[in-house]
């Protein structure tokens, strides 16, 4: 099993996600969500976490209405298409760094490995979902505040919620623990580079829904 997975091929396989994932995710920051952060703020976005989170009509109009009309206008642009191809930027570089990882291990690491190294991605579909539900509540609150629905705000934060427990909890665990497991047999300086490279990125999927939900509560 191992001899298959750690042919050229699928190693190469790898690279190619994480590559392709760094490219979305320089056209997503660089271009596609450039022009509504400045609109919006930097400062702002955990004020979108809550909104992901809010779970019911109530909560988020509460916090859309701290959003004027040219903000809630730059807020749809930042969902669709922005954020929804920011999601596949992360999960392409993230599963792609962990099938490299997966390459390096043996056994029962390497058999649960196949399927936990598609954590972040999986996030992706869910962040899709949660962006559509987003973009429903900002959309309909421009329009008719007063048709803010519940099962739609539910909706998304289900979907938030399914999207951080897989990038922001099994992603990481998975890649900090695969990655101690592995340099325990393997010390190459490339393999060593693979393993800071994925802590860093799981550090960093950990950090923002660590510091902004608890906020919202």
């Amino acid at each position: 099993m191992r001899a298959s997975l750690s042919s050229g091929s699928t190693r190469w396989f790898y690279l190619g996600l994480s590559i392709l994932g760094f490219c979305i995710f320089g056209l997503a920051t660089g271009v596609l969500m450039s022009e509504p952060m400045a609109v919006i703020g930097m400062d702002r976005l955990g004020e979108l976490t809550c909104l992901q989170m809010a779970g019911t009509a109530e909560r988020a109009a509460t916090i859309l209405g701290a959003f004027d009309a040219a903000e809630l206008l730059a807020l749809q642009q930042l969902l669709i298409p922005g954020d929804m191809v920011f999601a596949w930027g992360y999960g392409f570089l993230f599963s792609g760094l962990l099938g490299l990882l997966t390459l390096r291990l043996s056994g029962a690491w390497l058999a649960a490995g196949k399927y936990l190294m598609w954590a972040p991605l999986l996030a992706s579909v869910f962040d899709v979902l949660e962006d559509i539900g987003l973009h429903e509540l900002v959309a309909t609150f421009a329009a008719q505040p007063a048709e803010l629905s519940s099962a739609v705000a539910a909706f998304t934060t289900v979907s938030a919620s399914v999207k951080y427990i897989l990038l922001a909890i099994i992603g990481p665990v998975y890649g900090v623990s695969g990655s101690v497991k592995a340099i325990a047999v393997d010390r190459r300086p490339g393999s060593i580079g693979l393993y800071i490279l994925v802590v860093l990125l799981a550090a960093s999927m950990v950090q923002k829904p660590l510091l902004e939900i608890p906020a919202c509560f």
